[in-house]
């Protein structure tokens, strides 16, 4: 009995969350495709996985972030995401370059912002 009224719990959680959701900035097809190309990119970095793990665990910790922004709560003008969007890019660089060799971190840089640039294409946003 309590495991599906805990699993009822999550699946009232998940839809509040994802009635507080606004529309994406990619489809579900270009979501895959750039995690396909991005999982590529950073495999090219020769990360151990040590470095990889933590690698991965920074950037993706981020990304969620960065998901979370255009959520209905949060209830931010397109300028204010603009402004956070950045802030958790620069954030998110920052703690990298802690832990990234320069020429891996140089290769994060080119990677990742070929997708800033084209979430700043989504959003008609300035570079």
């Amino acid at each position: 009995m309590s495991t599906a009224f805990s699993q009822d719990l999550k699946s009232e959680k998940e839809l509040r969350r994802q009635a507080a959701k606004v529309d994406t900035v990619y489809t579900v097809q270009e979501r895959a495709n750039i995690e396909a190309w991005f999982y590529e990119r950073v495999n090219e970095m020769h990360l151990s996985d040590e470095e990889r793990e933590e690698y991965d665990t920074i950037v993706y910790s981020y990304i969620f972030q960065m998901s979370r922004l255009n959520d209905k709560d949060k209830d931010y003008t397109i300028d204010e995401i603009h402004v956070k969007f950045d802030d958790i890019v620069d954030t998110m660089n920052a703690e990298l370059k802690s832990v990234l060799t320069t020429e891996q971190y140089i290769n994060h840089l080119e990677n990742f912002n070929e997708i800033v640039r084209s979430i700043y294409h989504k959003y008609g946003w300035e570079d």
